[in-house]
């Protein structure tokens, strides 16, 4: 489920210190206690290109808050959830009526890297692009994380330059 009072929203940024496009994010936390989410934040990245009238699924990346329809602001997504927790979990944590804000750099954060999986994931002539972010987190079976949110986040979709099909590897 969409998480209520909470709000993930992010900016495209050309450049994030020095690491090349990134982005910057922010939770917006307006529930009465401190919420904390399992890193990486977001957890799921959704690309989209236009063409013509319509937005057209370009490529995907990461794992918790997958969208069926990245297109549907109260669609459906899956939630990752390991099999066993995390020997060494790291949390981002945003106080009760607070905000976090960071930036990552596309080229550091595998879940919001652009990489097509395959050579009809991004054609010639496209100009207008978006990227939808997500995320969403279970506790795997004996995880106790205190306040760990049990909901889903998403953005809004962020326009955004044009990417290359096949984008260089650092």
């Amino acid at each position: 489920m969409p998480c209520s009072g909470v709000a993930l929203s992010a900016s495209y940024l050309g450049d994030v210190s020095g690491q090349g496009p990134g982005f910057l994010f922010r939770i917006e936390n307006r529930t009465p206690r401190a919420i904390r989410l399992e890193n990486p934040v977001p957890s799921s990245t959704h690309w989209y290109a236009q063409a013509g009238d319509r937005w057209l699924w370009r490529a995907s990346a990461g794992w918790g808050g997958s969208l069926v329809n990245a297109e549907s602001p109260r669609g459906l997504m899956f939630a990752y959830r390991p099999a066993t927790p995390s020997p060494d979990p790291h949390y981002l944590t945003v106080p009760a009526h607070g905000t976090r804000q960071w930036t990552e750099s596309m080229r550091n954060h595998p879940s919001i890297a652009y990489e097509p999986g395959c050579a009809m994931c991004g054609y010639r002539g496209e100009t207008v692009y978006q990227a939808v972010f997500a995320y969403a987190y279970l506790p795997a079976p004996g995880e106790n994380a205190p306040n760990l949110i049990r909901c889903g986040l998403r953005s809004d979709p962020v326009p955004m330059p044009p990417h290359p099909a096949d984008p260089p590897k650092p």
